[in-house]
């Protein structure tokens, strides 16, 4: 590989920022993967970006051209004294020395661009009206272009070409060389040339795109808040101007462009020259039209409104949550404003809004892509006239919506299920459904000993947050309750030594649990796109125990999935039910690895198993569940 790649190694090992062991491990990885050095370090954690750009920018030589004073009182285009006054300027200010002879009058920016590209070799870009691909854009940030003055213009192969103001800066160079992974061809403009560019293609054509997407939209339907109160429409009289009915266009389009694409998180995120939207779409996030800086206020403050936020109070937190009608259905928002501190605008609200679809997360139980022999498992546990049922994983992997689509199975008029949830997301016909209140003194331990009370047969727990909560659930369970409940750990077995930790017998543990099912939510290949991954390398093969002759897919990117190559998800799941083995290893306090590994001897599918399999069928690609599971310790996953 070449030299530079394994200097920057050298020169964070001479820092003390790695060591030797760790560097040789990289180089190794390099080889295999033919991956950047300085990436594989970052991505293994040894060293964070900044450390690897501060490095590079430590050892940056002087330019090896003359000095720009010197070469324009040779070509005659200042005197020597218009250059020692700007120099004696620039210690002032701190400017450089081409900005502060601008500054003085002494030269024009077009004839300094002239010189410096002369000097430097570089070729000058008139950007005028030039087309800029957006997947081009996408690599480097609006606020990234203005803070540096830089902006990709086109890539060809592994080069991208970019214009900057200053392509002296090495240092500016070695950031975004290692930022985007490519070779960097510098080209010339102005800075007000950069700057107009930036306006006009990250700012000023995508918002008026987005405005006028917006108006195209609420032609097709509008938008209607339900249960509008009074205040908003008081509100909505004072914006009877212009900008203010744009500024609800704008909100009522954000909203009905995420639900129609099935986002579950819309954020508005302040920045000091725009509002920053982005929307979450099959758990990644995507950047949309970025809000102009003028209509930020407004926005926020009609968000809020609908929310029945405080719209006066910016200085705390705030929790709000409203209801629309789109498409013919109903949608509920639930919506948290944070404060924070920008250098220039001082304290601003950013605002999520969680989009709760009652339609979106309606999934059956045998559609979830469970394994059939799981699934039998798993009917057979939620069927059961007691017991503690559990759901494992982190957040957002779709627990809530695996609890839903059990009570949906078990809800008949013969059986009582009630729910204590914090938030309720999901309304569903014919169960008795509690929402947390911490506040008023509504919490899951003191909510359990009120339902108890209910005469209830199923229970639904939010989450196992403490030890009172799991005592309590314990105690319905034996006590003839079926209960459901959420966990988070890592894998099914890890439960158990959880639920230990929390202060629980080990007996009781071992007596009330009847099941545990662990998941991951993996985005799924775009069919539309979808075709054979040719990249997995060998050594990864080898290393995961996969047949060389076993085909892997991948999606191409196309317009149905927004060239992603994803387009929906999918769950991977293991389930534990604890045998005789299993419920002494509990007595005796084994590890969740122990646990663990007599389960995988009797036969347990375990995360990376499933998702190995689905991805062998083609469903999502290697990568995806490589990064959502672990491997499995003692086993070969394709085995």
């Amino acid at each position: 590989m070449p030299g530079p790649k394994l200097h920057i190694g050298q020169l964070l090992v001479q820092k003390g920022l790695i060591d030797e062991d760790q560097l040789a491990h990289a180089v190794n990885e390099q080889k295999r993967t033919g991956i950047h050095l300085s990436k594989i370090l970052t991505r293994l954690g040894f060293v964070s970006e900044e450390q690897v750009t501060l490095t590079l920018s430590e050892q940056l030589q002087a330019s090896q051209h003359k000095r720009i004073g010197e070469l324009l009182v040779e070509k005659n285009y200042i005197t020597v004294e218009q250059r020692d006054r700007a120099l004696e300027e620039q210690k002032q200010t701190g400017l450089k020395l081409g900005r502060m002879l601008m500054q003085l009058g002494f030269m024009t920016e077009e004839r300094l661009i002239e010189i410096l590209s002369a000097q430097l070799e570089i070729p000058t870009v008139n950007l005028g009206d030039l087309v800029i691909p957006q997947e081009v854009l996408q690599l480097l940030s609006e606020e990234f272009c203005r803070s540096y003055k830089v902006i990709p213009l086109i890539v060809r192969g592994r080069t991208l070409t970019l214009a900057m103001h200053d392509p002296s800066n090495q240092r500016t160079l070695d950031h975004i060389r290692f930022k985007v992974q490519m070779e960097i061809e510098p080209v010339m403009a102005s800075e007000k040339d950069i700057s107009e560019t930036i306006n006009r293609v990250y700012v000023g054509s995508a918002s008026g795109e987005a405005m006028k997407e917006l108006a195209r939209l609420n032609e097709d339907e509008d938008l209607q808040t339900v249960n509008k109160d009074q205040e908003a429409a008081a509100l909505e009289e004072q914006l009877s101007d212009e900008e203010g009915q744009q500024v609800i266009k704008l909100v009522n389009s954000i909203i009905q462009d995420a639900i129609a694409r099935r986002a579950s998180d819309i954020h508005l995120e302040p920045q000091e020259t725009f509002l920053k939207l982005r929307i979450r779409i099959d758990g990644d996030l995507m950047v949309l039209p970025p809000i102009p800086a003028r209509l930020m206020p407004q926005v926020l403050s009609r968000v809020k409104l609908l929310s029945h936020m405080d719209i006066a109070e910016k200085r705390k937190p705030l929790d709000g949550r409203f209801t629309v009608r789109a498409r013919g259905k109903e949608v509920d928002l639930r919506v948290s404003s944070f404060p924070v501190s920008l250098r220039k605008r001082g304290v601003v609200e950013k605002i999520v809004m969680r989009i709760l679809d009652p339609t979106a997360g309606q999934i059956d139980l045998d559609k979830m892509g469970l394994r059939a022999a799981v699934f039998r498992e798993l009917d057979y546990a939620i069927h059961l006239p007691n017991g503690i049922l559990l759901v494992t994983g982190p957040t957002g992997s779709g627990k809530s919506t695996t609890l839903y689509a059990s009570i949906r199975r078990i809800l008949d008029n013969t059986i009582n299920i009630t729910t204590m949830e914090d938030p309720v997301e999901m309304n569903i016909e014919g169960v008795n459904q509690g929402q947390i209140n911490n506040a008023a003194g509504f919490s899951f331990a003191s909510g359990i000993r009120a339902i108890l009370r209910q005469d209830p047969d199923v229970i639904m727990i939010g989450e196992m947050r403490d030890r009172e909560t799991a005592s309590m659930a314990i105690e319905s369970a034996l006590t003839g309750h079926l209960v459901f409940s959420t966990l988070h750990t890592n894998d099914a077995a890890g439960a158990f030594p959880r639920l230990l930790e929390m202060g629980l017998e080990p007996f009781l543990v071992a007596t009330a649990i009847k099941g545990v099912l662990a998941q991951r939510l993996v985005r799924k290949i775009c069919q539309n796109c979808k075709e054979e991954d040719n990249t997995v390398e060998p050594s990864l093969r080898k290393e995961l125990g996969i047949p060389e002759d076993m085909k892997f897919y991948k999606g191409k990117g196309c317009v149905k999935c927004d060239t992603t190559g994803y387009k929906g998800r999918i769950g991977i799941f293991e389930f534990l039910v604890p045998s005789e083995e299993v419920r002494n290893l509990i007595l005796k306090r084994a590890s969740g690895d122990e646990i663990k590994r007599v389960c995988l001897a009797q036969g347990m599918s375990t995360l990376r198993m499933d998702g190995m399999d689905k991805a062998r069928a083609g469903i999502t690609t290697l990568e995806q569940i490589l990064g959502a599971s672990e491997r499995d310790e003692d086993t070969k996953m394709m085995g």
